[in-house]
């Protein structure tokens, strides 16, 4: 059993990958879409711990069950034994039953390891979340996913790709993609261009909308539904469309792009489809600007290294920090790194912010802080 991707925790040195390798870990939660690797980490770790291990599922385990293992491990704990609790599907724990955890992990007698599709921040108690890390797994890569498709199955690698490219990163969604067309025996040539369609088609609406030609968009999005898409798939494009590609230009596509999503979820369909119908015409019709995705790539590629806060913007008495509050509004000081340097942010023309001349902002302030001095005078 291995887990394919999330190089960024599993790498050589990483922290998820030195867990598996002592034999011992601490507690903490892996948060990341479905079908990713989650639970089949939860299932190699279980092998290499070195302690009593339970790994359970929130959604299928009782809270009374759970308690159990809880008060095993406070138990354990005087005769020196570690109790490791595998727990997928955290966020399914209501947040009060949570609590259950706090006394064995503050006297060490219980490693809380848990999995959730859920933002951390919402769904685990904060007492809970402060006394776990939180490592994020990413979406599969289509690479990746023929990777783990192909471990499967011998079939042409054609019909691989076109099945990666309709799980939208979900290797889960992918394998049952491949257990269905493989169940119906020879594989058919419609199957594969049906395959092919659905990637081409969602190709399609996105360039669409990113070329700003609504027509082309509205209706790439009736043939998407037509074909029985997940209207979630839909609106979770738009919403990472919204930022990527509209961005600063309006800073209401995203807004727009979000209540979408938030009503494909509330109302259901058919109706949502008029909702996703708005969010896509006024994301077409909207100006373009990718700045900050650009300001995003520019600046991992340097926060890859790290580099030590300045000591003025360290979280200490004394630093030295200057409130631009103070300053009127901004005051001269270094912000990053020493040895880095920018600039990750370099405005589009369509770019709807007060900071598109940065100089031409702070020569105001400082203009309207002299105006405001004279008059006091």
């Amino acid at each position: 059993m291995e887990i394919v991707g999330q190089e960024h925790l599993l790498g050589e040195g990483k922290p998820l990958r030195r867990f598996l390798e002592k034999g011992s870990c601490p507690s903490f939660v892996i948060y990341g879409p479905p079908g990713v690797g989650k639970t089949t980490y939860l299932e190699i770790l279980s092998e290499r711990l070195d302690g009593e291990v339970h790994h359970v599922s929130a959604s299928t385990t009782s809270i009374r069950d759970i308690r159990k293992i809880v008060e095993r491990a406070m138990q354990l704990c005087r005769y020196g034994k570690m109790v490791y609790l595998l727990l997928d599907e955290i966020h399914a724990i209501k947040r009060n039953d949570q609590r259950i955890f706090l006394e064995p992990l503050e006297k060490g007698c219980l490693r809380l390891v848990a999995t959730t599709t859920e933002p951390p921040s919402r769904y685990v108690i904060p007492p809970l979340l402060s006394r776990m890390r939180v490592y994020r797994f990413r979406k599969l890569s289509e690479d990746e996913i023929v990777q783990i498709l192909k471990e499967k199955s011998d079939l042409d690698e054609e019909i691989l790709r076109a099945i990666a490219a309709s799980s939208d990163g979900d290797a889960r969604k992918a394998l049952s993609t491949l257990r269905e067309v493989m169940e119906g025996g020879e594989i058919e040539e419609k199957e594969v261009f049906t395959l092919k369609e659905h990637y081409d088609l969602i190709s399609a609406f996105i360039k669409s909308v990113r070329g700003s030609d609504p027509d082309a968009a509205v209706y790439y999005l009736a043939r998407l539904l037509e074909l029985g898409e997940d209207p979630r798939f839909i609106a979770r494009r738009l919403v990472i469309l919204a930022s990527e590609d509209v961005g600063l230009a309006d800073p209401n596509a995203l807004q727009i792009a979000v209540a979408a999503a938030q009503a494909v979820e509330i109302v259901g369909m058919p109706e949502a489809e008029i909702n996703l119908a708005h969010a896509t015409i006024y994301l077409s019709l909207a100006p373009k600007s990718n700045s900050s995705y650009r300001a995003l790539k520019r600046a991992k590629k340097v926060a890859s290294k790290p580099a030590r806060v300045p000591h003025h913007l360290r979280n200490v008495p004394g630093s030295g920090y200057r409130n631009p509050h103070d300053f009127g509004g901004w005051v001269e000081q270094r912000y990053l790194p020493e040895g880095i340097e920018g600039p990750f942010y370099v405005p589009s023309e369509r770019d709807r912010m007060g900071w598109r001349d940065r100089d031409a902002v702070r020569r105001a302030l400082h203009e309207e802080d002299n105006r405001g001095d004279k008059r006091e005078d």
